[in-house]
């Protein structure tokens, strides 16, 4: 039925009696015969299509609620460039023929291109309750090789009409990063949700089971538009200039296509309000709006494409991702999305696969071109070794980035993949103790080679790196969990020996080998192997990690350094701690560090904000809940988009936009908050002050949300009607309608609880020993039953259970110290005390 054949009162009637809508809904489609326009909008009328077929084929405006994001001279429309020339059904094309179909609208007959050569386009909608699908069907006349495509193309009014983009790699195309016209990122993605944090609005769009490889690039035109062009096709897009996914002044980051036959897709196009859909919580002390922007903003600018992870970012013209930084996986915490956990290990495998030697070396760093790298390193693929030495703390960070991301994504068969490779690159490190006193050692012996050795590259650190071998405990101390829950206990207990020696000899005094330097009461930096100590100067990183990572555990240490630090900070008044405290010796860096401060040589790096907030989290979380909510003061003022900042002025500095600058927030979770994945349960263990009570945060694992209501030494975490409530740290998984409550910190669960019906089920830990533990559980239902399974009890022993101060029941465990027995809870009892205790022989 074609639309100019039928009147408009016509055409409504059967359009409403074909949809079988009620009255009262939004009509899926209303034409417009005089200007050949549709209009098309799902059921709800959050999302309007208005289509412009008058010798053209353009959805020359679509409507969210409370603006247009396109409504402009170009619109949504469909192109591609053939030899220098731009083809589109934007304008001059023949009339397109336009039917009603079941709940939605054929537009057939779309010709555009090379007037004896033209491609063809079908375009379906369908409109459902909340969101419309569209299928683009482009058959090409023959074989033609593409320069360029929109398939479609969007064009957004300007430049403010949106924040940004979240990608389906995890990652973000932030509009203040397009600084100049033609200014060009690209992604092998297809996910695309645009927002504005002011207006509240957002607008999702994503390919349903595509079949074709899929990609987008955005670019800010010289009109000042903001677009984005899709393609998809048979073959996936290589890059056309080196490997870069970002250009500052063109717009072909695409190399050219070879296209031929039908092809075929479908987008989902969702409206959606930010606020609702990007709710993480309630947190009092902090702006909570700020949170949720750095993470979606900032944190995620390290995401380079598919299989490219790290935490500098695409806005650069060298476009860096630093495989020596233990952070990446950690990230991810904060982020909180499942699209970046998911790339990460996909580039974690594409590291493993690609960036690992065969004796075990992982090369530090990956760019789109040359011009970093040591000469005759940089490879195919875009590894390298940096031109300032051999940064060994890369192979530290792949297995502790390994070990992390596995916690938060609970893939066994996944990390199983990985176990090889990481023992390699460990022994590779381990091989590099040559007088064996458990310390790994630096390529260079001198600071006079002038060689880096890890993540401060351009500070002559050498031989015995107290940097490196913090993060070597780190990544032993990580990997041999990881071994345990594997089953290879062997070589659990052979990095754990490993780890101790290490430990041992950190700690031990500058004057006897070790780091400590008494007077100062810090660890210094590396020594030579002259055994000349050098970088005494505090360097916040290496004293941060060495309590973080429980090298240091002297309670009195520990004392001595936070303080110190926290001293230093209040005479200079600085918002966040600097990589170090005092000046490195004239000739312990590069000339860029000098005069002091100066970059590596006492600027401030947000990077180390996660560690240094584990550190200070038990001796007093007031000093870093101050230090996280002087960064996000400083993200409403400039977005953190800088490498670091000065010392003197406390100004950015840097044009390589460093996403750790997030990791402040990321530590708020994860030290604050308390919030660790772990990989078979949520575990929490807050820290919090007086000023952050009251706390909700909605956090997604794996599979679910789990809720936390935090106020101090008052816990609840809440999934799937069911809730735990402790005044200690504890885990807790849901799953199948059970509830696994984990004791403390323990990896195996302490009880499981089983209901029958989906009931709300609330449970309250009282006391938890070996022979004796309380609880209460509430339900809003009467008359629920109840199957409790405890773990670790006492083999073969007998058990008193009492509800409410009377025996309910006694039983006896098994003989691997395990007991099953069923109780009813019911809701007209204020309290359902359960109370399990041992009952000695002869009793």
């Amino acid at each position: 039925m074609q639309i100019n054949t039928i009147s408009i009162r016509h055409f409504l009637f059967i359009l409403i009696v074909h949809l079988q809508l009620p009255v009262y809904s939004q009509p899926a489609l209303q034409e417009k015969e005089q200007n050949s326009s549709v209009k098309v909008q799902d059921r709800n009328g959050n999302l309007v299509l208005h289509i412009n077929y008058n010798k053209k084929c353009v959805i020359d405006k679509v409507q969210i609620p409370g603006e247009a994001p396109v409504f402009n001279d170009e619109g949504i429309f469909s192109s591609v460039k053939l030899k220098g020339e731009w083809f589109s059904t934007r304008s001059e094309i023949p009339a397109p023929k336009v039917s009603v179909i079941k709940n939605g609208l054929l537009i057939d007959g779309i010709y555009y291109g090379e007037k004896n050569n033209p491609v063809k386009e079908k375009w379906t909608f369908h409109s459902y309750d909340d969101y419309i699908d569209w299928t683009i069907e482009r058959k090409y006349p023959g074989a033609l090789t593409l320069e360029d495509t929109g398939f479609p193309q969007w064009s957004f009014n300007n430049m403010e009409t949106w924040t940004g983009a979240l990608l389906g790699t995890g990652g973000v195309a932030w509009c203040k990063l397009f600084d100049k016209p033609n200014a060009s990122f690209a992604n092998h993605t297809g996910i695309v949700t645009l927002w504005n944090k002011d207006k509240k609005s957002g607008l999702r769009i994503y390919p349903v089971s595509p079949k074709q490889e899929v990609a987008v690039r955005f670019s800010r035109q010289p009109d000042n538009k903001w677009t984005l062009h899709y393609t998809a096709s048979n073959n996936r897009l290589t890059t056309k200039h080196g490997l870069s996914r970002f250009i500052g002044n063109r717009q072909d980051i695409w190399d050219s296509l070879e296209a031929s036959g039908t092809v075929s897709i479908t987008y989902r196009l969702k409206a959606f309000d930010y606020d609702k859909d990007f709710y993480r919580g309630d947190f009092p002390g902090f702006n909570g709006k700020s949170i949720g922007s750095v993470l979606n903003t900032i944190a995620r600018v390290g995401i380079i494409d598919e299989n490219i992870i790290g935490s500098n970012n695409w806005h650069l013209s060298a476009g860096f991702a630093v495989l020596h930084e233990q952070w990446i996986a950690q990230m991810g915490l904060g982020i909180n999305d499942s699209n970046y956990l998911k790339n990460y290990q996909q580039t974690l495998d594409y590291y493993r696969d690609n960036a690992i030697s065969k004796d075990g070396r992982v090369k530090s760093r990956w760019a789109y071109v040359k011009g970093d790298e040591e000469p005759g390193t940089y490879d195919n693929n875009g590894f390298y070794e940096a031109q300032w030495g051999r940064l060994l703390d890369s192979n530290t960070d792949q297995v502790i980035n390994v070990a992390e991301l596995f916690h938060m994504n609970g893939d066994f068969s996944w990390v199983r993949t990985h176990k090889s490779q990481c023992e390699k690159v460990l022994d590779y490190l381990l091989r590099r103790d040559s007088d064996n006193d458990g310390l790994i050692e630096a390529m260079t012996d001198s600071y006079k080679e002038k060689k880096g050795s890890d993540w401060i590259d351009v500070i002559w650190a050498s031989y015995e790196n107290a940097f490196l071998n913090a993060k070597m405990y780190y990544a032993l101390t990580s990997w041999a969990e990881i071994e345990k829950i594997l089953g290879d206990n062997a070589r659990a207990d052979q990095y754990l020996l490993l780890a101790d020696k290490l430990k041992r000899r950190f700690n031990q005094s500058t004057k006897e080998g070790g780091f400590w330097d008494e007077s100062n009461q810090w660890y210094v930096y590396w020594r030579d192997k002259d055994d000349r100590v050098h970088g005494n100067n505090l360097v916040t990183p290496v004293n941060f990690m060495a309590i973080a990572y429980r090298i240091c555990d002297d309670s009195a240490r520990q004392k001595a350094i936070l303080d110190k630090v926290e001293t230093l900070m209040g005479k200079e008044n600085l918002f966040m701690w600097p990589i170090s405290f005092f000046p490195f010796a004239e000739d312990e860096g590069l000339h860029v560090n000098y005069p002091f401060p100066n970059y590596e040589n006492g600027d401030i790096f947000l990077g180390w904000g996660e560690v240094g907030t584990r550190a200070y989290k038990q001796h007093n979380p007031e000093i870093p809940v101050k230090y996280i909510r002087n960064v996000l003061d400083q993200y409403e003022k400039d977005g953190l988009a800088y490498q670091r900042y000065s010392r003197g002025k406390q100004a950015g500095q840097g044009g390589d936009i460093l996403a750790n600058n997030a990791l402040s927030v990321v530590g708020l979770y994860r030290n604050i908050y308390g919030i660790q994945p772990k990989y078979n349960r949520l575990y929490i263990d807050p820290s919090l002050t007086e000023a952050l009570n009251g706390t909700k945060v909605q956090y997604w694992l794996r599979h679910q949300y789990y809720t936390l209501l935090l106020s101090k030494n008052d816990y609840t975490l809440s999934a799937d009607s069911f809730s735990i409530h402790s005044t200690q740290d504890f885990g807790m998984e849901v799953k199948k309608g059970q509830l696994l409550y984990f004791h403390r910190d323990n990896s195996s669960p302490a009880m499981k609880i089983l209901r029958g019906k989906h009931n709300t089920v609330d449970l309250y830990i009282d006391t938890w020993n070996a022979d004796s533990r309380k609880w209460q559980v509430r339900s809003s239902a009467n008359a629920v039953k109840l199957t409790y399974e405890l773990s670790s009890l006492k083999p073969n022993s007998s058990y008193a259970i009492s509800k409410n101060g009377k025996i309910y029941l006694k039983a006896k465990s098994d003989r691997s110290g395990n007991l099953i027995f069923s109780l009813t809870v019911d809701k007209k009892e204020q309290k359902n005390a359960i109370e399990l205790s041992r009952v000695l022989p002869g009793v």
